[in-house]
């Protein structure tokens, strides 16, 4: 080894994640820091702010409570409301002493009385009248505006103006019956020093301001050079406060409070990023030497600035290739030898070596002796469902081989399987062996397989794009005689045509079941052919007792097929006599549809319902030919018909295939060779003709005329009448009433 470039890579991605890891533990402790301190900020100013909001209301209500203990049954005060006229002087002068009484809470400024009915106002010192006392604007005041709170809003008052210059006031207001007003006034910056003995620090402030935002009282800087404040609404006095720090260094404090703890964080990642280089030295001599045994057995990759671990990358990237080499080698080993084994099963005519046979059983992992079974899974009309969706199949299939490799019971094991067709999948199937052997333990075996297919079966059907009809083999006890349970599930499956599809076919059942062909079904085809011939409605029951034999009998696939090829061989022999018509639509249509129909359909009754439709359509061509003279007067009647019942709702081929004894389509292909209109065209061009006239003519709504013209839904009238005018029956209306009066005074 040339250097420790890996060991130095290795030291310095550590340490840089060291260092990323110890710089966001700081930033965290910082900012944790910092959260709290201006956490406890906001809660100082909190605190100093409810202070002095209790603080003045406490005051106030003990003011008011001493105006209040004071009235309570006090004579004095109300012989003086009381008193008419001036009063006596008594009366006024026990009045007045009351007033002095309250004059001893050194919060109070100064307290008088107002009787409304002679406009008397009494203070401690003197009786005067409102007009020459100096509080009068604010007494009349309340007498044309009475204050909705207790307290008024902060103002200026002086007693004895000459004497005493004026001072803030607050002025409590309390209303003694009808007769007159008791004011309070309280010193208001006296009030307000509350603020200034409760602050907690130099730096803290405090802002007063009354319900019309106008100042009160205010220490310290502005607001608005706070970054943290505290803002309280009291609605006693109705005033709101402002509190807060003012000059916050927040980032100074907060680094400052966190030196400490940072300090600690730091010295730990040193000693951390010491331990550290001290392991990786010492775990640094084994990785050398492993190292070094790997670079005895593999050569140094050439290039500038390699360190050890290219060595070992190398090193493992080849031995990585060389197993994956070896999988990708025995993965198609094994799927081509299963590919062989299923091929050989189909070749009925070389027999496989028995050598090769145990081959197969070291490949699939079998004992030597084990009940074996060949189950084919067959998808139902595969063709019509991959011409439909051919994704869907696609997935469809690959889920199918998941659910058949994955088996509800547990005692079977899907060895195997195999597409050996599109629509035919192939299973190998071992049975667990048995440990005592039964008379009847191959029948219960048997039973236990088909009930387990059954559930696959009816999860297929739930799950897929498709059914599945299974066919089933007999158990063989060993391998070699696979090709027996193989050709027998094969064989289960060429009963489907008459068995039915999406069931489970078990070839012993199946060839018990299975009949002769009855001699009955040749002359009943001779009969059919005849009568259908001479035009005799008998051939419809020689139809239905063809079909009704074929039902009633289980018979293979290939035998049903040549049964019908018989029976469309004998229709085109018929065929060949009629005339040019009939033998051209024969061909044409009639011929090609059933031969498709052999080739896709996979049940008789599919069959015998294609087949009676289409023998129907040709007997009617047939009639057509044979009554070609009275065709154009029949179409002129129908067309008539149309023409005077063209506003049924009901108005359809069926009502017209049942006045007139015709087919449906047969009517509307004469109408339509006739006439070169298709029927439905016809009917529509005269209700939408007489729609536009109604519109025209007369003031009848949109849904009237929509049902005078045959329509019972106005949506339906709407939609074909834009489609075929090209505009809505209300913007046709409109513009036809447009150009109307446009055209009137020409």
């Amino acid at each position: 080894m040339r250097n420790k470039k890996w060991l130095k890579q290795m030291f310095l991605s550590h340490l840089a994640i060291l260092c990323i890891f110890g710089a966001a533990i700081i930033c965290i402790t910082f900012i944790i820091t910092y959260s709290d301190l201006i956490e406890d900020i906001k809660k100082s100013n909190h605190a100093y702010a409810s202070q002095v909001v209790d603080s003045m209301t406490t005051s106030l209500k003990n003011v008011e409570r001493t105006l209040a203990e004071q009235m309570v049954k006090n004579t004095a005060i109300s012989d003086f409301f009381n008193a008419n006229g001036s009063g006596s002087s008594l009366t006024n002068y026990n009045a007045s002493k009351e007033l002095d009484k309250l004059r001893n809470n050194p919060l109070i400024h100064s307290v008088y009385f107002y009787r409304s009915k002679d406009q008397a106002v009494l203070t401690d010192s003197y009786i005067t009248d409102l007009s020459r006392f100096n509080d009068r604007s604010f007494v009349r005041l309340l007498q044309n505006d009475p204050p909705k709170s207790r307290w008024s809003s902060l103002r200026s008052y002086s007693e004895f103006p000459l004497i005493d210059p004026p001072e803030r006031i607050l002025s409590m207001v309390q209303k003694v019956g009808t007769e007159g007003w008791i004011i309070l006034n309280v010193k208001a910056d006296q009030l307000l020093t509350a603020a200034d003995k409760l602050k907690s620090h130099s730096q803290s402030f405090m802002s007063i301001s009354d319900a019309k935002g106008h100042p009160v009282y205010s220490t310290g800087p502005e607001s608005s050079h706070s970054k943290l404040f505290t803002r309280l609404y009291s609605n006693y006095m109705d005033w709101n406060f402002l509190s807060g720090t003012a000059n916050e260094n927040l980032f100074g404090q907060a680094a400052l409070l966190s030196l400490i703890p940072l300090t600690i964080i730091v010295i730990s990642l040193a000693v951390i990023v010491a331990g550290f280089l001290y392991v990786t030295r010492r775990s640094y001599r084994p990785i050398e030497h492993i190292v070094r045994r790997v670079s005895s057995y593999h050569q140094e990759p050439k290039m500038p600035g390699h360190d050890e671990f290219a060595i070992l990358e190398q090193a493992f990237d080849d031995m990585l290739i060389r197993m994956n080499q070896i999988d990708l080698k025995e993965a198609e080993n094994l799927q081509y030898r299963q590919k062989q084994f299923f091929s050989e099963l189909q070749d009925y005519e070389n027999l496989v070596p028995a050598e090769e046979w145990q081959t197969y059983l070291s490949l699939f992992n079998l004992p030597e002796h084990s009940d074996l079974i060949i189950v084919i899974l067959e998808i139902d009309k595969y063709v019509p469902l991959l011409r439909q969706d051919r994704q869907s199949m696609i997935s469809s299939k690959q889920r199918l081989e998941q659910m058949a490799a994955e088996w509800p019971d547990p005692a079977l094991r899907t060895v195997c399987l195999d597409w050996i067709s599109a629509d035919r999948l192939v299973l190998l199937i071992e049975l667990p062996p048995l440990v005592k052997p039964e008379p009847d333990g191959h029948g219960d075996r048997m039973q236990s397989v088909i009930q387990s297919l059954d559930q696959l079966r009816i999860l297929a059907e739930d799950k897929l794009f498709f059914t599945t009809t299974i066919g089933i083999g007999s158990l063989v006890p060993e391998l070699p005689f696979i090709k027996k349970s193989f050709e027998e599930a094969l064989t289960a499956l060429q009963y489907k045509m008459t068995a039915g599809r999406n069931r489970i076919l078990v070839h012993q059942e199946m060839k018990e079941l299975e009949e002769s062909i009855n001699p009955l079904y040749f002359k009943w085809v001779e009969d059919l052919v005849h009568h259908f011939r001479i035009q005799q409605m008998e051939w419809r029951n020689d139809f239905s007792r063809i079909f009704d034999l074929l039902e009633d009998q289980l018979l293979k696939n290939e035998e049903i097929q040549l049964l019908f090829n018989y029976l469309t061989h004998r229709f085109a022999r018929e065929m060949e006599d009629t005339s040019p018509t009939i033998n051209e639509y024969w061909h044409s249509v009639t011929h090609p549809r059933m031969s498709e129909a052999l080739k896709e359909m996979e049940e008789t009754p599919e069959i015998r319902s294609l087949f009676s439709e289409l023998l129907d359509q040709l007997y009617e061509q047939y009639n057509v030919m044979l009554e070609s003279r009275s065709k154009d007067r029949l179409i002129y009647e129908v067309k008539t018909y149309i023409e005077d019942h063209f506003a049924d709702y009901d108005l359809s081929l069926k009502s017209i295939s049942d006045r007139f004894g015709i087919n449906g389509k047969y009517a509307s292909q004469l109408f339509k060779e006739e006439f070169e209109v298709k029927f439905v065209d016809f009917l529509i061009g005269l209700r939408m003709d007489q729609a536009q006239k109604l519109l025209r003519e007369t003031n009848e709504s949109i849904s009237e005329i929509a049902r005078l013209v045959g329509y019972e839904h106005v949506i339906s009238f709407g939609r074909i009448f834009k489609k075929m005018v090209g505009m809505s029956p209300g913007d046709y209306r409109k513009r036809m009433q447009t150009a109307r009066g446009q055209a009137d005074p020409v």
